[in-house]
């Protein structure tokens, strides 16, 4: 065979083009199902939080289960079995106010930083004989306590691939934040 005849051939080429195209194609349709797996589970998730706070809510407790047991219950029930609940957090903190969630327990800034360093003079609004950047006390709360309620999970990416791009895991946070009824 010639050189001009080699170079002309083109016996071969599809295969060429396919082992770059059916990479990137396999990537994509992965990355598709792992993200369509991973907002089907935020939408879940999200709606078993706002399930369980509105049991939560009436200070019920039947058949001998705790509201925290029935809380975790519900969640594991409108997440349809995807989440490992040995690995779900489940967070509620009580608060007087809407406008305190998240905010940090009072202090007085004695070297004018704008942060809490130890030592400074702080009011302990949880109760837990420690400064807390959260205000927040765990628990379910009282009739007409705040209660925010803050689930956290990762969720382990399936795909090899995936995760060399993305990582091992994506973290779902969902919360919600509701006043108690009277019970």
């Amino acid at each position: 065979m010639t050189r001009a005849r080699l170079l002309r051939d083109e016996s071969g080429a599809a295969i060429v083009e396919a082992a770059f195209v059916i990479p990137v194609l396999l990537l994509l349709t992965l990355g598709a199902i792992e993200l369509s797996i991973s907002i089907f589970l935020g939408a879940s998730l999200e709606s078993a939080v706002l399930q369980a706070s509105r049991s939560g809510i009436t200070g019920n407790t039947t058949g001998g289960v705790s509201r925290e047991e029935r809380i975790r219950d519900i969640i594991e029930e409108n997440t349809y079995g995807f989440l490992d609940m040995d690995k779900v957090k489940i967070e509620t903190l009580v608060y007087s106010d809407f406008a305190d969630i998240g905010k940090p327990e009072p202090f007085e800034d004695a070297n004018g930083n704008g942060s809490y360093d130890m030592g400074e003079v702080f009011s302990d609004i949880n109760g837990n004989g420690m400064w807390d950047p959260d205000m927040g006390a765990a628990g379910m709360g009282d009739t007409g306590d705040i209660v925010l309620y803050r689930v956290t999970y990762d969720w382990g990416i399936i795909t090899p691939l995936i995760q060399a791009v993305l990582g091992n895991s994506m973290r779902h946070v969902s919360s919600v934040a509701v006043r108690n009824e009277p019970f």
